[in-house]
């Protein structure tokens, strides 16, 4: 499982398995975010072990599913609103964690330099070029220029 670090509280990595939902408990994580519908692949696996399995293990289990390139105004305050209540350090996940980068760009574009969260996407695998102009437009109407 290759796990990258966006920020001090966040980690992304891909669609994690069973057996890696242990090893994210017992490297410490303590909230895990599925950006990831569930049955959005036949070889998905069952999110419901999954979520069983981290609950288990005493980790805090958060969905916000989304389909790739389709963010709505929810699903970035959503994934505002986990990143800040849910105890930390954190991974979110979908198939291949760009989502993950994508919500976590549009969370935090507000309050950080669009320049500082394409850094630290680029960083951990995930290109946010694509999406300059509309962080930059996002940030700006949500009063950061």
């Amino acid at each position: 499982m290759d796990i990258k670090q966006l920020d001090e509280r966040l980690s992304v990595t891909a669609q994690p398995g069973l057996e890696d939902i242990e090893t994210l408990a017992r490297e410490g994580y303590r909230t895990i975010i599925s950006n990831r519908p569930r049955g959005e692949t036949e070889d998905q696996p069952d999110m419901v072990a999954l979520q069983a399995k981290a609950e288990s293990l005493g980790m805090v289990w958060r969905e916000i599913p989304v389909k790739p390139g389709e963010y709505s105004q929810q699903d970035i305050d959503a994934f505002a609103q986990v990143l800040e209540v849910s105890p930390a350090p954190m991974i979110g996940f979908c198939r291949t964690g760009r989502r993950v980068s994508h919500l976590w760009a549009f969370s935090q574009a507000p309050q950080c330099p669009i320049a500082d969260l394409m850094a630290a996407a680029q960083s951990a695998g995930h290109d946010l070029e694509p999406l300059k102009s509309d962080l930059q437009r996002y940030a700006r109407e949500k009063g950061k220029a």
